[in-house]
């Protein structure tokens, strides 16, 4: 159950335009209720999106913030406790959108989807320190030592077990080529081949789930 427990944290407007779906109600009454189901709907797509990762919801009313948001989008089963519709059972997001539409129907998953969109976008281009660049990489038995360049792009050379690329641990894209670099050569001693642009879609796909998840930890 939703208990209107608003997190109120990192509370940044998100894009989606909800008012575009508001029909036209009379009377003050009304309209500030519309107004509180409104600031729900925006602060559950807050939490969503920008809880996702465990740095920002170390506390535990951020964890039941971050949970509840994915109850409210993502679970058909759950109501909101204190909100109630015409029939005095308790509302679930289908019945709050229905307030802000003509006919009383949303889809909910264009929402569902926008809101999954929104936060790959609010992640991937969020700074964030992932990774420290090593010294070696190491993979079943192979030993990869990383050299510095300036070069904006990284290279490998087999024959000398050898990656070049910009060492510089603070700059995000850098983290990134060297997960591009560990998943190529990963891809190379498994002898599973693949071409460079998809190798390139792996690598930023894989360093924006590690970047989001922070589950791995030192031995």
């Amino acid at each position: 159950m939703f208990h209107l427990k608003i997190s109120f944290a990192m509370a940044i407007p998100v894009s989606y335009n909800l008012e575009k779906y508001m029909s036209n109600y009379h009377g003050s009454a009304e309209e500030e209720y519309r107004t509180l189901l409104l600031a729900i709907i925006r602060q559950a797509m807050d939490d969503y999106i920008k809880l996702q990762h465990p740095k920002y919801r170390r506390k535990k009313y951020l964890q039941e913030a971050f949970d509840s948001a994915i109850g409210v989008f993502f679970d058909s089963s759950y109501r909101f406790l204190y909100l109630k519709n015409d029939d005095g059972e308790s509302m679930s997001i289908e019945n709050l959108l229905s307030h802000f539409i003509s006919s009383g129907k949303m889809d909910l998953e264009t929402l569902r989807n926008h809101v999954i969109t929104e936060a790959k976008l609010f992640w991937e281009n969020k700074l964030l320190n992932v990774i420290d660049i090593p010294e070696s990489f190491i993979y079943d038995g192979h030993v990869y030592s990383t050299y510095h360049t300036d070069e904006e792009d990284y290279q490998i050379n087999y024959e000398k077990k050898a990656i070049l690329l910009n060492k510089d641990s603070s700059n995000s894209e850098n983290q990134q080529n060297f997960i591009k670099a560990a998943v190529e050569i990963m891809l190379y001693h498994e002898e599973i081949p693949m071409s460079k642009t998809k190798i390139e879609n792996l690598g930023k796909a894989f360093f924006r789930m590690i970047k989001v998840n922070s589950c791995f930890l030192e031995s």
